[in-house]
């Protein structure tokens, strides 16, 4: 069946019609309305749309649809009642429209927010997966015990970074430029595996590095 965009089918837009002419007094109480088939000439429907909407009103007690004697107007008030009543449907189908809308829009932002954390996981992922933590152990004769981090340029002749040392199980974090180096301290490493392999090669030697 044929409906307008609002989605209210032909003959409820006539019945529609026809209660605002009989509300507003064009089609006067008592009077006889046109026949079926001079309504169906005149809205562009067949009789069974018309009947359709002649059954509406009919329900409503705004016509009375009487064999013999066509349709006549029975109440102005039920016309009234009636339109009230499509008004108020037509504003909660308006606000049911716009409901979808904004939860359509809350669906497609939830889906937006879900990409970018699935992206900032992923770009996560990949940051801590190439900058592990390792913790490396200053031994006895190391040529690093009695220097400092600064001293033998461990960051930039390895690009790891020492983030934290530990000694007698006291945590120092981002320890301070001077402290020395002591046999039994543990420095946590961070960095990719060929960095930190190249400071453990470093801080394992029991030979100074040669200056570069």
């Amino acid at each position: 069946m044929k409906r307008e965009a609002a989605g209210r089918a032909r003959y409820e837009e006539i019945a529609q019609d026809l209660a605002q002419q009989i509300a507003h007094g064009d089609l006067a109480e008592g009077s006889r309305v046109l026949g079926r088939s001079a309504l169906a000439g005149k809205y562009h429907v067949s009789p069974e749309t018309i009947r359709r909407a002649v059954a509406m009103l009919a329900e409503r007690s705004i016509v009375q649809a009487v064999a013999g004697s066509g349709i006549r107007v029975l109440s102005r008030f039920a016309a009234m009642e009636y339109l009230e009543s499509m008004h108020m449907r037509a504003t909660l189908e308006e606000a049911a429209l716009e409901l979808r809308s904004l939860l359509r829009e809350r669906q497609e932002m939830d889906e937006r927010i879900g990409t970018a954390l699935d992206r900032i996981l992923s770009q996560a992922t990949g940051v801590l997966s190439s900058r592990n933590v390792e913790e490396v152990v200053v031994k006895d004769g190391a040529w690093v015990v009695g220097r400092s981090l600064v001293e033998i340029r461990l960051r930039s002749r390895t690009g790891a970074t020492a983030v934290a040392l530990t000694r007698a199980e006291v945590d120092y974090f981002s320890p301070p430029a001077d402290m020395l180096l002591q046999p039994g301290d543990v420095v946590t490493l961070v960095g990719a595996e060929a960095q930190r392999a190249r400071a453990r090669e470093i801080v394992a030697m029991t030979e100074p590095l040669a200056e570069e």
